[in-house]
Formats: C-alpha cells, structure tokens, sequence
C-alpha cells in the first residue's frame, strides 16, 4: 500500500502538469519557433496548428477556387505542386498544408523565411510582425492566449 500512494501521487501530478501545458505558442518568437519546426519536420498537422482563424478561413476559399478552376487551369497548377489534378478538386487545410511543405523551401515564401534567424518582433496589440536577418516579415496575430500565424499578407 507504501508503495502505491506515492505511485499515485505521481500519476496525478503528471497527468495535472500535461493539462497545464501549452497546446500553442505564448509569444510571437515561440510562435516562429513553431513553424519553423513544422516546416523543417514538414509536419501538415502543426503547420494546421500554426494557422490563424482568418488564415485558415483564406486556405478555404484558396482550394474552393482550386475545385472550380477549368481542367487547363488546374493541370498547370496541378504541375507545379506535383500532384495530380484530381488531387487540388478536394483538398482539406491540411492537405494544403502538406502540398506547401512539399514545395521547394526555397520557393516558398515562409520556408525561407523560417529558414533565417529573428532580427526584430514588432508587437502592436494582438499583432507582432517578426522580422528575420534577410529582411523579410511573418506576421502573428493573438487569438486568445495563442499567437498564430497569419497569411494574410503573404
């Protein structure tokens, strides 16, 4: 019975700490750090995670056009994603998000961005803009305790 308590105690105090922690970034540099990450793992799942509610709202209308797009327009787009036009007709966020990690990382914009050092994080409100040594910008916005990435601008 000794030996049970404190076995116990333990379990509850781990499973007490886990749902304490963080399921997203606190700051915008943890939220960099985040999709940095997602990108070097070219993990889809996090890089769904990363995205803001306006970012994931702008990813929906994206492959909504993708779906109504004429089957030329679609092969060309089709080709340079390297998957087949059937593929861009149904694409989920994440499924979005699995094609941009395939893409080249120095064709996509926030792959080379993640690819640099942080210079600078300009916060203003619920909005931070991260600048990184090459000079390009990332933009993160505050949604609850969360910073989250925003494509709006890109």
């Amino acid at each position: 019975m000794r030996v049970l308590m404190p076995a116990g105690f333990i379990l509850a105090c781990m499973i007490a700490f886990t749902g304490c922690t963080p399921q997203a970034a606190l700051t915008p540099q943890a939220a960099f750090h985040d999709l940095k990450n997602a990108f070097r793992t070219s993990d889809a799942a996090s890089l769904e995670r990363q995205l803001s509610a306006a970012s994931v709202r702008k990813v929906r209308e994206m492959t909504a056009l993708f779906s109504k797009m004429g089957d030329r327009q679609l092969g060309a787009l089709a080709d340079k994603f390297g998957v087949a036009p059937g593929r861009l007709r149904n694409l989920s966020v994440r499924d979005y998000c699995a094609l941009i990690l395939a893409l080249d990382r120095e064709k996509s914009v926030i792959g080379i961005a993640t690819s640099r050092a942080i210079t600078g994080i300009d916060r203003h409100g619920g909005r931070a803009t991260v600048r990184v040594d090459n000079g390009m910008e990332l933009t993160f916005v505050k949604e609850g305790p969360y910073w989250k990435f925003d494509m709006a601008g890109l």
